[in-house]
């Protein structure tokens, strides 16, 4: 009998938060700022808008986005700290770019005359922001494409 009342009590609680739960969701993606190329590595930022419409917090645990710099992969954008997403607010994530080694040789070997005469290159980023809370996890899918000046 306790049983029966404790598994009634457990679906209870299930069903409400998930009838309550509604979808955090990305509103913008500002872009890409503080470009530097140098013989060091790339160095890059991206900012990404995340609107949550819950009553609950969430955490953003990870983000897992590859950054292509015309048709190489140049690196990783990474959380530089963890983030709380405040409910019904809209919260600013700023991703860094760890630049993968040999990448900045390939990119000016591949792109020498956007190089030199400072031409346009495509950077594309793509990948899933985690958010996480009370066993709730959420992946927000990040697909964005700028063209910029090397």
């Amino acid at each position: 009998m306790r049983n029966r009342i404790y598994l009634f009590v457990i679906l209870g609680l299930s069903f409400t938060l998930t009838g309550c739960y509604q979808k955090i969701e990305v509103t913008e993606i500002t872009g890409f700022s503080n470009l530097d190329l140098s013989l060091n590595g790339i160095k890059l930022d991206l900012s990404v808008l995340v609107y949550n419409p819950n009553f609950l917090n969430f955490n953003v645990r990870s983000a897992d986005i590859i950054l292509s710099i015309g048709d190489i992969e140049a690196g990783d954008l990474v959380l530089e700290e963890g983030l709380q997403l405040t409910s019904k607010d809209t919260t600013e994530v700023s991703l860094k770019l760890i630049s993968r080694k040999g990448a900045i040789g390939k990119i000016m070997i591949d792109n020498f005359t956007n190089a030199i005469s400072g031409g346009d290159v495509v950077f594309k980023a793509e990948g899933e922001i985690v958010t996480q809370t009370w066993g709730l996890k959420n992946r927000l899918p990040i697909s964005h494409e700028e063209v910029l000046e090397l």
